[in-house]
Formats: structure tokens, sequence, C-alpha cells
């Protein structure tokens, strides 16, 4: 009998979590897609992630709703990351959630409809917004968004959830 293939999943915002605040006032952008670039010792992090879990990555970010996957693809390859966006967690702004102040309740109901809708059980949510009321279990903030997945401690908190 074999046993399914259990997939690590990431959830991944990108402000504040790969752009940090240094990026966000650069005057280097994306020479295609005018995006600001993403931190390379967030990248290094991420990327020692990849390799550690060979994780699917679903993008959270309101990057989604600006960019086609194929776009995203490319600026994270432009970048260094070592692996693709696999799909996009749903939009629910403006259809479940009207109002600003929903952000992250909206963000959270997003993550969870996907998971549930795709059965996901390995699985952890990376945001700079406090997500944790709604996903108490798999979720990891990045609080500083001088540091963003880099600062300390959040890769192994990362890595806890996932191995």
């Amino acid at each position: 009998m074999t046993l399914p293939i259990l997939n690590n999943y990431i959830f991944l915002d990108i402000d504040d979590v790969l752009v940090t605040t240094r990026q966000h006032h650069s005057k280097k952008l994306h020479y295609k897609y005018m995006t600001c670039p993403f931190d390379k010792r967030c990248v290094k992090v991420l990327n020692e992630i990849i390799k550690e879990t060979s994780p699917i990555i679903i993008l959270s970010s309101d990057w989604r709703t600006q960019f086609k996957l194929e776009a995203l693809n490319e600026i994270f390859y432009d970048n260094g990351v070592k692996s693709n966006i696999t799909d996009f967690t749903p939009v629910l702004m403006g259809i479940k959630f009207n109002n600003r102040s929903e952000l992250q309740i909206c963000r959270a109901t997003e993550i969870l409809k996907y998971v549930e809708e795709h059965q996901i059980t390995n699985w952890v949510a990376i945001d700079d917004w406090d997500l944790k009321t709604w996903i108490p279990n798999n979720f990891v903030r990045c609080t500083s968004s001088f540091e963003g997945i880099k600062q300390c401690d959040v890769k192994n908190k990362i890595l806890k959830i996932l191995i």
C-alpha cells in the first residue's frame, strides 16, 4: 500500500515579507513590471526554507490582483527565488468583505477557504498582518517591515510548522 505524499504549502505575502521598507523606497524598479525589488537577504531565507521543505507556494499577497501568474513567476525568478508560485488564494474583498477595516479577516478567510477547498493539511501562512486570531496554529507573522522574513526566528517558526 502506497501512502499519499504530503505536500508542504506556503501561503505567501510579499510586501513587508519579501519587499521590506528599504526596497519600498528604492529607486530601482523591476525593468518590466515596475515593482520594488525583493530584499536579497529575505530571498536568501525564503530559498533556505524552499530547500528544506520543497513547498508549493500559493500567493496570498495583494500582488495577485495586479499581475498574472506568469508575470509573478518572472518577478520571483528575476529576484532570485528558487521556486514558482503555483496558485493564488481567492479574492474575497468586494465579494464577501467590503470594508478596508476587514482586510485582515478577509486575508485569513481567503487562505482558510483555499486550505479547505484543496484539503491541505501541512501548511503555513506568512504575512505581516496579524492573522493569528483566525489562523492560530499555521501562521507566522513578520512583525518588522524593515526585516520581513529575515527577522530573527521567523524562519525557525516556519520550519517548525512545516517539518
